[in-house]
């Protein structure tokens, strides 16, 4: 979904990704490149700006903090043009909470299939806003609310949970679906929000087809408090962490929490529902684990009925130019048609 102007993998190795987000070539970190060897070591010479990670040494070094994103670091800009969209910023500054300086990066638009835009910028965890493993599921998703409009003869109510910058509730509100998404971080909601308004400025001047609720809150608290006002929705997206903090410091472990969650997400569908979708990325929870999940919740809410609905199960990836595949993820989907 992503065209090659606007994304291209080049390569990925020994813990890394090199990346084209238009003319902008980036190399940061990749955990799940740990162990393959780098497909063409010259391109690597290309990047712009490489992410650096600050890990600690010794007990003496600067505290190097982490979260479910990996290590804090800094971008450090290789060309003009990579110095524009990341400043300098000193090598041996001091790395914790109270003293680390902010490096002000400059943002950009990535253009998502001429459905919507994504805001881009460095973060000081290395991400930028989007993870184009995701793209596929971008068009599934707007193909799907399209079709369920068309069926049910009204937009699609979605539920989008761990929804982060917002790629997925874009795609059901490109084709006009009534989308709720959630996200335990205040920033990263506002950035989704602000991602909607970059898309859909005429409709949301005009109050045209978008019905959006943006809402910072813990996933598991909020179905079920949904489930106490009978709300229910023809679709949600799922796109958990294998670890990660709720909007009230809740403790989210996806071994734990998955199933009885989706157990709740299962009765949070209307019996004519439309899709449910369930992105992972945690060793265990494999493509088969995760459709096996879908197809119990499913089972348990809607009996026999469950069975007659389509089921997709299978790995994420994006291919690279010179070094195949780099796994990215699985994908469980349930439909009914």
């Amino acid at each position: 979904m992503l065209e090659k102007a606007e994304y291209e993998l080049i390569d990925f190795g020994a813990g890394r990704r090199l990346e084209r987000f238009k003319d902008l070539i980036l190399d940061r970190p990749c955990p799940t490149a740990l162990g393959i060897r780098q497909g063409a070591q010259n391109q690597w010479k290309e990047a712009d700006a490489i992410f650096v990670e600050r890990k600690r040494e010794s007990k003496n070094s600067p505290k190097a903090t982490t979260s479910s994103f990996g290590f804090r670091g800094y971008w450090r800009p290789i060309t003009t043009r990579g110095a524009y969209y990341f400043p300098e910023i000193a090598e041996n500054s001091a790395c914790d909470n109270a003293t680390e300086p902010m490096q002000a990066t400059q943002s950009w638009e990535l253009a998502v299939g001429g459905l919507f835009l994504l805001e881009l910028k460095g973060s000081p965890f290395g991400h930028l806003g989007v993870f184009p493993e995701q793209s596929s599921n971008w068009r599934r998703i707007y193909d799907l609310c399209c079709e369920g409009r068309e069926k049910l003869g009204r937009p699609l109510r979605v539920l989008n949970l761990f929804g982060y910058t917002g790629g997925s509730a874009l795609a059901a509100l490109a084709a006009r679906a009534e989308t709720t998404h959630l996200d335990a971080a205040r920033n990263i909601v506002a950035q989704a929000k602000r991602n909607a308004s970059l898309s859909f400025p005429e409709a949301a001047a005009n109050g045209d087809g978008i019905v959006a609720r943006w809402i910072v809150d813990d996933a598991v608290k909020f179905v079920k408090r949904e489930l106490k006002r009978e709300s229910r929705y023809d679709a949600i997206i799922l796109d958990p962490p294998t670890y990660g903090h709720g909007a009230r410091g809740e403790v989210w472990r996806l071994a734990r929490d998955l199933e009885p969650l989706l157990a709740n997400c299962a009765r949070a569908l209307n019996d004519s529902f439309s899709f449910i979708m369930l992105t992972g990325h945690t060793q265990g929870f494999e493509a088969h684990v995760l459709e096996r999940m879908l197809r119990s919740s499913l089972s348990a809410r809607f009996g026999a009925s469950a069975a007659k609905g389509e089921y997709l199960s299978q790995p994420l990836g994006i291919r690279s130019k010179f070094n195949g595949v780099l796994p990215c993820g699985d994908l469980a989907l349930a439909v009914l048609r």
